[in-house]
């Protein structure tokens, strides 16, 4: 008896360490997924319920986030709940499990060169805001169910020349499918140059871009030139004045 008492007691115990196991613990999971570009910085709460700031390095970009983890999806190897960002009134819903990702009415802005930075993309220097709007991501290992739309405001890059900024205007994407792949149009809207094509992202995650970026009419020389010069180092001419882009990830 005295031995079942003790074992009752200990399962106690950890059911209690778990239920108050600090949010804290959450940064060091977060961090290990994402390669440390990613850390939950003044945790409070406890890792079911939560409070912090989401911080992107290397720049140091906050974002104040609140969480809750339901306890009984754990026991079939899923974790479930939702977040909310920036003290808003609209929840993200979220699971991850065995085979399947899901997301759902996820809203962020954030500065573009502080995302390329975290994401560990070499593109030093790029302006404007990314918006993200995710009505809808489901994804297993044979499909994928996509809803969302992204775009990069205000966006410019740097060019060769000192000084000198490529303007994009707003680049605006509509991923949207149901199958194998999720797909859709590439655009944008002002700026230097005009921008057309496509993209495609497969249940591996793998995306896929084709686009014809041209120099607008109407520039003056220095600036054109030099927006040909940096294109031409990443794209092909298609002989017409524009510069096609073709690549795919892994």
């Amino acid at each position: 008896m005295k031995a079942l008492a003790f074992a009752a007691a200990l399962v106690l115990l950890a059911i209690a360490l778990a239920v108050l196991a600090p949010a804290s613990l959450l940064d060091a999971r977060v961090a290990a997924a994402t390669d440390g570009r990613v850390r939950i910085a003044a945790a409070s709460g406890t890792v079911w319920n939560g409070a912090g700031d989401l911080v992107l390095l290397p720049k140091g970009t906050r974002r104040s986030i609140a969480w809750h983890v339901d306890a009984w999806p754990l026991v079939r190897g899923e974790v479930r709940g939702n977040v909310t960002l920036d003290g808003g009134s609209s929840r993200t819903d979220f699971a991850y499990g065995p085979g399947r990702d899901e997301l759902r009415h996820f809203d962020i802005s954030l500065p573009m060169d502080s995302v390329l930075q975290s994401a560990g993309m070499a593109l030093a220097g790029a302006g404007g805001r990314l918006a993200a709007h995710v009505e809808r991501f489901e994804r297993t290992s044979q499909a994928i169910d996509a809803d969302l739309s992204l775009q990069w405001l205000d966006a410019s890059l740097p060019s060769l020349r000192p000084g000198l900024r490529i303007a994009l205007g707003d680049v605006q994407l509509e991923l949207r499918g149901n199958g194998a792949e999720a797909s859709g149009a590439l655009s944008n809207r002002g700026g230097d140059v005009d921008i057309a094509g496509r993209v495609a992202i497969s249940a591996a995650l793998a995306p896929r871009v084709e686009a014809t970026v041209r120099p607008r009419a109407g520039l003056d020389r220095d600036r054109a030139e030099a927006i040909a010069t940096a294109l031409s180092l990443i794209a092909a001419s298609d002989g017409r004045g524009g510069y096609r882009i073709a690549w795919s990830g892994s």
